[in-house]
């Protein structure tokens, strides 16, 4: 009986362990870098119909703390990048719910990482 809950949950994390490998290979500055560019436009021109979203606030990545004030001067710069993407998830109750149930406010996503299946990652500036 204990072996086939081991064997379930070992199958139910090897199931999830992609999607957990890919919010691993985003770090800080290649958030920061990325706010504004060619693929961050595309995503959040896609937020609307996005599927699956989960939020991670960006003091959990490696390297935050050190890296607040290069984000904060890019959010000044980029500030109508960020307000596109915003005005896109307001729009979409399950990225609303989503925001809502990390306690965190729309005002604080600065980024989104989507997949080609609709679902992905909205960053959350904690910073």
């Amino acid at each position: 009986m204990k072996s086939r809950f081991v064997l379930s949950l070992a199958a139910t994390l090897l199931m999830a362990a992609p999607q957990l490998a890919h919010a691993q290979n985003m770090d800080i500055v290649q958030i920061i870098s990325g706010i504004g560019g060619t693929e961050f436009l595309h995503d959040a021109g896609r937020a609307d119909s996005a599927a699956g979203l989960r939020v991670v606030r960006l003091s959990s990545l490696a390297g935050a703390e050190m890296n607040a004030d290069l984000l904060a001067r890019s959010l000044e710069i980029k500030q109508r990048d960020v307000g596109y993407l915003q005005g896109n998830l307001v729009i979409n109750p399950l990225a609303m719910s989503a925001i809502r149930n990390a306690g965190v406010s729309l005002g604080q996503i600065v980024s989104i990482d989507l997949a080609g299946d609709g679902g992905g990652v909205l960053y959350a500036d904690d910073l």
